[in-house]
């Protein structure tokens, strides 16, 4: 009860200093924007380890091959799919258990075990067997997190709903760009090269490329410890401001949204209760797309280094090639939500498959050509942002009852993506090429399109 009555007197105080200062401004819109930024805050943190994980994944295979574990690179796939799978399948227990405990207590929670957790990384040891178990917990903590933050931005913005999630969306993707940079600058920053190294006693492996100096891969333990402290930093306004609107400042609110609420076609005339949202037909093909949504997000976000590790060997410039397309994925998000308010969820989900099914497959092609895949890339990166729209694309065909529930059970479609994405990933180690690999990426990708055209 103190940590409530405590927070919630900063956030009057703010807005009390807000209307003191500017007598224009309403205090209402500053709460609003004060919710929205600490939000973005908090997404960002909880998605540093994933979307910077693809940049990673030289560094840390380098450092658990010299640490004697034998195993292919592309099996490290499995840590971002385990992360996600995580977040989609346990993102819903903060709404489970506010029914027991205060939300913004649980909230804070949760953030606290991310910072603990990632922190501990460090002194309870790097394997892949550790890894694993970190990137479980860590997606447990981090989907409650985010279906939290997502829950309150829609609140907060009940009819520019898209737009308020393309914000979080773009802090969510640019948190790549800060793995990326933080691997330039600290990990690499000699631009060091990598190496082909062959162990007779698993020939199975062939050829590996590694780093090899130990001023690159001997840094990989420390980058915990420097996620752990920006956790910290990310997190604390959150949790100092974040919460649900009160229903005066819902009355608030409502006028200051009525001109958006006119226009925007992601109102809706039905408000579903989570029972009736699960009888409906549309649930469960939005359900699929939301699946395929995550082949996309992951093909981006942990594919560019794996796909060009021997036809691109400038390390500085698959850096760059991490930091540029999370800024095309940020930007994605934040305009796929800006159209979705425009345009409504059927059109914009068309128009983001329809870029992102040739755009995975030509990937096998242009990987021979640094610019070329660079631009290739950053098209997927950009068209996966439509992942944003999932809350909104809620709200418009069920309603704003209950969205975080609504929202966490629509994202669980997001476990089998990221399971298919990993059991795709490993075949095509054993079984088929990297172009069949694309194409069986691809596929679901363009059935969504269709799907989303005929039945959203």
């Amino acid at each position: 009860m103190s940590f409530t009555v405590g927070t919630s007197l900063w956030v009057e105080l703010y807005c009390s200093l807000v209307k003191s200062c500017d007598k224009g401004c309403s205090a209402m819109r500053w709460r609003s924007r004060i919710m929205l930024l600490s939000g973005c805050l908090s997404a960002c943190a909880m998605s540093v380890p994933v979307f910077s994980y693809g940049s990673m994944i030289p560094y840390i295979y380098s450092y658990l091959w010299m640490q004697g574990e034998r195993f292919d690179m592309l099996h490290l796939n499995l840590h971002p799919s385990l992360f996600l799978m995580f977040v989609t399948s346990c993102g819903s227990a903060i709404g489970l258990l506010s029914k027991f405990m205060n939300e913004r207590v649980l909230y804070a929670m949760f953030s606290s075990a991310l910072t603990i957790i990632m922190a501990s990384i460090y002194w309870l040891g790097t394997t892949y067997l550790a890894l694993s178990l970190y990137m479980c917990a860590l997606g447990f903590c981090g989907g409650n997190v985010l279906v939290y933050t997502i829950g309150k931005a829609t609140e907060w913005n009940p009819t520019k709903s898209g737009t308020a999630n393309g914000v979080v969306g773009f802090f969510v993707g640019i948190s790549g760009f800060i793995g990326s940079f933080i691997c330039t600058l600290y990990v690499n920053p000699n631009n060091e090269a990598t190496t082909k190294v062959f162990d007779p006693l698993y020939p199975e492996l062939g050829n590996v490329t590694i780093f090899t100096e130990f001023n690159v891969y001997g840094k990989v333990p420390y980058l915990w410890v420097i996620f752990a402290v920006m956790f910290c930093a990310l997190f604390l306004p959150s949790i100092i401001f974040v919460r649900s609107p009160t229903p005066d400042e819902v009355c608030e609110l409502t006028p200051l949204m009525d001109e958006s609420f006119e226009m925007s076609p992601l109102t809706s005339s039905y408000n579903y209760s989570v029972g009736e949202m699960l009888k409906t037909f549309k649930f469960y093909v939005l359900y699929i797309i939301v699946m395929t949504m995550s082949l996309a997000l992951l093909a981006g976000t942990e594919l560019y280094k794996e796909l060009a590790r021997e036809t691109i060997l400038d390390d500085h410039f698959l850096n760059v090639i991490g930091a540029v397309l999370a800024i095309a994925n940020a930007f994605g998000r934040l305009l796929w939500g800006v159209i979705m308010d425009k345009i409504g969820a059927k059109w914009a989900l068309f128009a983001a498959f329809l870029i992102i099914t040739p755009s995975l497959v030509t990937l096998y092609w242009t990987r021979y050509f640094p610019w070329p895949y660079l631009i290739n890339v950053c098209v997927v990166s950009f068209s996966s942002g439509i992942f944003t729209g999932i809350a909104p694309a809620l709200v418009e065909l069920f309603g704003h009852r209950d969205i975080s529930l609504k929202y966490s059970l629509c994202l669980s479609g997001e476990l089998f993506g990221c399971a298919l994405f990993y059991i795709l990933s490993v075949g095509s180690v054993k079984f088929y090429s990297d172009l069949v690999f694309l194409v069986l990426l691809a596929i679901p990708c363009g059935l969504s399109c269709i799907s989303s055209l005929i039945f959203i």
